[in-house]
C-alpha cells in the first residue's frame, strides 16, 4: 500500500469518526433540549399554580367572613401578618356550619380549631395562617 492510499484510509476513518461524533451529538443535543422544554412547562404550571393559590386579598376575605357574624358575639380577634386568631361565642350550629364553610373555601390553614358546646350554642376558637 503506498503512502497515499494510507493517508485516504486515515483520512476516511476520520472522516466516519467526525460523522458519527455529529450525529451523537446531534441526539444528545435534541434529547437535551426535551429535557429543558419539560422543566420549563413543569415550572410555569407551578407558577400558574403559585399565583391561583397566593394570598392576595386573604384579610379582607377574613374580615368579610367574621364581619358577617354579630359583635356581640365576637369576643376578640387579632390580626397580624399573614394570620388570624379569633374566639366567637355562642353561635348556633347554623352560624358555625357557614362560618367554617367559608373558611374552608379559603387556601388557609388551621393551626388551632377548638369547637366546644355548651347548650344550643357553640364556642369557635381557631387560629388561621396563610
Amino acid at each position: 500500500m503506498s503512502k497515499s492510499g494510507l493517508y485516504i484510509v486515515v483520512a476516511l476513518i476520520f472522516l466516519i469518526a467526525s460523522i458519527l461524533f455529529s450525529f451523537t451529538q446531534k441526539k444528545e443535543y435534541y434529547k437535551s433540549l426535551e429535557v429543558v422544554k419539560q422543566e420549563r412547562q413543569e415550572l410555569e404550571k407551578t407558577i400558574a399554580l403559585k399565583e391561583l393559590w397566593s394570598a392576595k386579598g386573604i384579610k379582607s376575605k377574613m374580615e368579610k367572613i367574621l364581619n358577617s357574624i354579630p359583635k356581640a358575639k365576637k369576643v376578640n380577634y387579632k390580626y397580624k401578618r399573614g394570620r388570624v386568631e379569633f374566639k366567637l361565642n355562642s353561635l348556633t350550629d347554623k352560624e358555625i356550619n357557614r362560618v367554617l364553610s367559608k373558611l374552608a373555601k379559603m387556601p388557609i390553614q388551621f393551626k388551632k380549631l377548638l369547637i366546644t358546646r355548651s347548650g344550643d350554642n357553640f364556642i369557635l376558637e381557631c387560629l388561621c395562617v396563610w
